[in-house]
C-alpha cells in the first residue's frame, strides 16, 4: 500500500516511522509545506494521512473527500461539532477514521476490563490529567490541542454519555489564549494544560471498592483494593500491577488504518467517534473564560 503524508513535523515525522514497521506499507510520500508542497500535489488516490495543524483539518478533510480518499486525520478532526457533523454527511464508501491515538493503547482497554469486571465496585468518579511544560500557542487552546484524547478516553471507560456541567480556562502566562482548562461534571474532571512544571499523563478511577491508576509514562495500570476500618479507609495497598510492553499506540492505530484501508471496515476512531468528542469540547468551550 502507498500512502500520501500531509505533513512532516513534530507529529509527521513519528507517523513516517511508525509507517516503516508496518508490514503492508510499501512506500510513503510526504507532502509538506516546508517544501512547497500542498494537498493539491497529491496525484494518485491512495490513502492519506493528514499530520497538520488542527485549524486546518476539516478543510482539508473535506478536500480529501470530495476526491474520493481514504482518510485518517489526527486530532480532533475538526474545530467544532458543526464542522465534524459536515464531515460525517461527506463520507460515502470511504475509510474516515480520526487519530484518538490512546483508543489503540492496550493499557486503556486493560483498565476498561478492570472496571467493567466489577473489581472498583461501583465507579464514581473518573479524572484525567495531561499537563506538561509545552509550546504556547495563540491559534488553539488546551481544549482542542489536549484534550480531545481525554475525552475519547473518559467516553470509552463511562458507557452513559458524558455531559459538561462547569469548565475554566486561565491564562498563566498573559497568553490571549488559556494555557490551562478544566472542564467535567459529577463523573468525571479533565485537567489539560501546556504551561505545567512536571509532566502528568495520569487517568485515576474511584470506585467504592477499589481505585486504579494508569500512568501513561510508566506504561502500567496499579489497581487498588479499598477497605474500610471502622469508619475510617485504610490507605490502599496497590494488590496488582498491569504492564504493557508491546508495540506503541501509534503503531498500532496505523495498522489499524491499513486494515480497515484493505478490509473496508469502519475503524474504531471513525468519524461518528469524532462528532461524540467534539460534542464534549464544544460543551466545555460554551462555559470558557479567562481569570
Amino acid at each position: 500500500m502507498h500512502i500520501w503524508l500531509v505533513g512532516a513535523g513534530y507529529w509527521g515525522s513519528k507517523v513516517k516511522e511508525a509507517l516503516s514497521k508496518i508490514p503492508d506499507v510499501t512506500d510513503v510520500t510526504i507532502v509538506d509545506i516546508r517544501e512547497g508542497k500542498t494537498i493539491d500535489d497529491i496525484t494518485t488516490k491512495d490513502p492519506v494521512i493528514l499530520a497538520t495543524p488542527l485549524w486546518q483539518h476539516a478543510s482539508q478533510v473535506i478536500e480529501l473527500l470530495k476526491r474520493g480518499h481514504d482518510v485518517y486525520c489526527e486530532k480532533p478532526l475538526a474545530e467544532t461539532l458543526e464542522e465534524c457533523m459536515l464531515l460525517e454527511t461527506l463520507v460515502r464508501d470511504q475509510v474516515l477514521m480520526v487519530g484518538h491515538i490512546f483508543l489503540y493503547n492496550p493499557l486503556l482497554h486493560e483498565l476498561k476490563n478492570v472496571i467493567d469486571s466489577g473489581e472498583l465496585g461501583i465507579v464514581h468518579h473518573i479524572e484525567s490529567r495531561r499537563l506538561n511544560w509545552g509550546i504556547r500557542q495563540t491559534k488553539t487552546t488546551p481544549l482542542l490541542s489536549l484534550a480531545p484524547h481525554d475525552v475519547s478516553i473518559v467516553n470509552y471507560l463511562i458507557p452513559e454519555a458524558m455531559s459538561v456541567t462547569h469548565a475554566k480556562g486561565i491564562s498563566f502566562s498573559n497568553n490571549t489564549v488559556p494555557d490551562y482548562v478544566e472542564f467535567g461534571d459529577i463523573n468525571y474532571t479533565i485537567k489539560v494544560s501546556w504551561w505545567w512544571p512536571k509532566r502528568e499523563r495520569i487517568v485515576t478511577v474511584i470506585g467504592d471498592r477499589g481505585q486504579a491508576v494508569w500512568d501513561e509514562d510508566s506504561k502500567q495500570v496499579v489497581v487498588f483494593a479499598g477497605k474500610m476500618d471502622g469508619d475510617y479507609p485504610v490507605r490502599e495497598v496497590a494488590t496488582r500491577v498491569i504492564n504493557y510492553t508491546g508495540p506503541s499506540p501509534l503503531e498500532n492505530e496505523l495498522a489499524h488504518f491499513v486494515d480497515c484501508v484493505k478490509t473496508r471496515k469502519t475503524p474504531r476512531t471513525d468519524v461518528n467517534n469524532a462528532v461524540q468528542v467534539a460534542e464534549v469540547l464544544d460543551a466545555a468551550a460554551g462555559y470558557l473564560s479567562l481569570k
